[in-house]
């Protein structure tokens, strides 16, 4: 087999995707050569150009203006008016021409809920044979706009190895009754050496196009529409259908028309092995291959339909290649037409691989739960609205403009193509989409921000972010303290180099009623977490490689802000004595002792032995500052043990211990390296107060002052100055 790197700068002889390969295409995909068309393995690098008709130079003439001649398309006559039209929006569906290497190109920063955003998926075109090569996301982008150009720059996720990862689209601006003209994307490293090139012509307004086929039960009457404005609601009245409900999404549903009416007795019920059956034999498109189409059963009742358990709707193909069929259950809504809407919406959102609003953290990789989601994919009477207050069914429907949230939204319009497509990803993986995701608008006035403490720790260095909250006005927040993951307020996304999500849960949670203080205008509230240990995957940062990390923060009043996306690159040993300090402090036990700050467990002395053994053995190590810090954590603080039989065992401080150990980590970090400045006043503050609970008062206050002018002389904010007061 030949593993082919898509953006390399070698051309091989073309590839497919090999077929039925069970993988997520986002963690790797094998591919093997199919013709000798000489085409680069890579679309975005250099030599792809060669295989388009059109260059981005020939893509403008000098005046800016679309030369359409080349693309054999006449350009059509508009006669001048005397006062300018708007111009046409330049979001939409894009296509390359099928010479080699084919781009269908997502544009998404104007026209109705734009997000930010480009996509784009790859085909290798060979003779008559169209296969699937892999999808990219720009998740943030920057746009520039003159009278006749908008240009869109933005760096990209791909599903392939790559350094050609810097997108730069161009789109001549037309008026609204002038042809939409092609947009040009080339390719380019952080660097700057320039890839490939590809005009794409317009191809639709919408980001993907979805063939439905509904089916019905003799029994019931499918639902065509509903007026949102016959009842109260959150959003516009208009009148939705189910096609129509997409087209606001950006999905274009392509009603097939070539439904069956399935005739069953007045009693019949279904259960899902009938039902797939049924998707077997009536979907006239099913195939066990990916692909935009989808089908939709309008069917009575259902077998878990009882007086004390309502379904509605089931995404029921869950076997094979899932996601291509869904069905909905009139028994209990036959007249209600806002909730037979809702229910087909919903269901058909599962076969694009949403969960529901409240089982987000089931997907894999898993991603927060959201309750408080406006979104057909949450149930109404799981609704709560962040920052408290009534929830339910009837505060859900007051409340709902029938819509998907934003990071839904993401999901649908720029998901990697086997993320999204019905019969792709098994349900639910791959799904996370969001983690990328950015607010579209901010005006809350607090700003949360991220960054690793080592932006290069080599394999085995905890690693420890540092959290910092800013209010742009004064408001009420969290205390500081507070802004530590285990409180649950914070919450921090990472992606992993192997390709996986990981929605951080702290091994030890701390549930307190939020404490509040009332930040001023420009103050900031930082606070340092160690995340390398996680309650559910144990040690995250095991590979070398880069990370992504984002944090989310609930604000007391209900908003959601979204912090800024950091990258650390962890490094590999480069000798023996580094091999062996990695083996040691990627140890499970290490991991759940470091988030402990030490301990006298006996059911993890492994960890503390690891820890021991680094500190004396391998002082000179950048890791053995971290252990030094556990291990005189736990000396200065009394360790409670509860024997089998009941006894309870208290070991005293030792603070002579706590006092090599802290010092020397304190000392170690007060120059370039070491822990970061936020532990290290966590450390001093902890051993001062060990020191005044043991009567020596005079020692205490000697290590406050010391360390509040170590934090004055860093020009620390006033919150962190405040918490080294005795």
């Amino acid at each position: 087999m030949t593993t082919i790197e898509p953006n390399s700068s070698t051309h091989v002889p073309g590839i497919r995707e090999l077929e039925g390969m069970a993988e997520n295409v986002e963690q790797i995909a094998f591919r093997v050569p199919v013709s000798p068309a000489g085409l680069t393995g890579d679309p975005s690098g250099p030599l792809a150009s060669a295989t388009q008709a059109i260059t981005g130079e020939e893509l403008l003439r000098a005046d800016g203006q679309q030369d359409l001649t080349e693309l054999d398309v006449a350009a059509p006559v508009v006669p001048p008016v005397p006062i300018p039209l708007p111009f046409r929006i330049a979001s939409g569906r894009y296509r390359s021409q099928p010479l080699g290497f084919q781009l269908e190109l997502r544009v998404d920063v104007d026209g109705r809920h734009p997000l930010g955003k480009l996509s784009g998926d790859y085909y290798v075109v060979s003779g008559a044979t169209v296969s699937y090569f892999g999808s990219w996301t720009v998740d943030a982008v920057t746009v520039s706009a003159t009278p006749t150009t908008l240009t869109i720059v933005g760096t990209a996720r791909t599903t392939w190895p790559t350094t050609f990862t810097v997108a730069t689209v161009t789109v001549p601006r037309a008026r609204i009754f002038q042809p939409a003209p092609p947009a040009s994307i080339r390719w380019s490293t952080p660097t700057g050496a320039i890839g490939a090139t590809y005009v794409c012509a317009w191809a639709a307004g919408a980001f993907r196009t979805v063939e439905l086929e509904q089916d019905c039960e003799s029994s019931v009457t499918p639902f065509a529409s509903y007026n949102t404005g016959s009842q109260p609601s959150g959003g516009p009245a208009r009148t939705l259908s189910t096609a129509g409900s997409y087209a606001e999404a950006g999905i274009q549903m392509l009603d097939t028309g070539g439904g069956n009416v399935i005739n069953t007795a007045a009693n019949h019920v279904w259960n899902n092995a009938s039902l797939h059956n049924a998707m077997q034999a009536h979907f006239s498109r099913w195939q066990e291959t990916p692909q935009w189409k989808v089908w939709l059963l309008h069917a009575q009742r259902h077998e878990l339909t009882t007086p004390t358990s309502t379904l509605l709707g089931i995404m029921f193909d869950q076997q094979g290649l899932q996601r291509q069929g869904c069905a909905s259950f009139y028994e209990r809504m036959a007249t209600n037409l806002r909730t037979q809407l809702y229910t087909c919406v919903h269901e058909l959102g599962h076969c694009f691989n949403l969960f529901h609003s409240f089982h987000k953290q089931f997907m894999n990789p898993p991603m927060p739960n959201r309750v408080h989601s406006l979104s057909w994919m949450n149930y109404p009477r799981f609704y709560q609205p962040l920052g408290g207050g009534t929830g339910g069914e009837a505060a859900f429907w007051a409340a709902f403009p029938f819509v998907f949230d934003d990071m839904e939204l993401a999901h649908l319009r720029h998901g990697f193509r086997n993320a999204v497509i019905m019969g792709g990803n098994p349900f639910g993986t791959g799904a996370a989409f969001e983690v990328a995701a950015d607010n579209i608008a901010d005006t809350t006035g607090l700003r949360l921000e991220v960054k690793p403490t080592h932006e290069r720790p080599v394999l085995g260095m905890p690693v420890v972010l540092d959290i910092s909250l800013t209010a742009e006005r004064r408001q009420q927040v969290n205390t500081r303290e507070q802004l530590h993951p285990k409180y649950g307020f914070v919450q921090v996304v990472i992606s992993r180099p192997r390709g996986d999500v990981i929605v951080h849960r702290p091994p030890v949670t701390h549930c307190a009623t939020p404490e509040l203080v009332a930040a001023g205008s420009g103050e900031t509230l930082p606070i340092s977490a160690y995340i390398g240990y996680d309650a559910a995957v144990g040690q995250i940062f095991e590979d070398p490689g880069a990370y992504r990390i984002r944090a989310m923060y609930a604000a007391p009043e209900g908003n959601l802000i979204i912090s800024n996306l950091a990258t650390i690159r962890i490094g590999a040993p480069h000798s023996v004595e580094g091999d062996i300090v990695a083996d040691l402090m990627l140890g499970e036990e290490t991991g759940m002792a470091l988030t402990l700050l030490g301990t006298d467990s006996q059911y993890l002395s492994n960890g503390m032995n690891a820890l021991e053994t680094v500190a004396q053995d391998y002082s000179e190590h950048p890791s053995a500052v971290y252990a030094r810090f556990a291990l005189g954590m736990n000396q200065a603080r009394p360790f409670t043990a509860v024997q089998p039989d009941g006894e309870v065992n208290v070991r005293e401080p030792d603070l002579d211990r706590a006092d090599y150990f802290l010092r020397g980590a304190i000392d170690e970090s007060r120059g370039e390296g070491g822990l970061d400045n936020k532990t290290v006043y966590q450390a001093a503050a902890y051993l001062a107060d060990s020191h005044a609970k043991a009567g020596d008062t005079e020692g205490a206050q000697r290590l406050r002052e010391d360390i509040r002018g170590l934090a004055q002389q860093n020009n620390e904010p006033p919150s962190v100055i405040q918490s080294l007061e005795g």
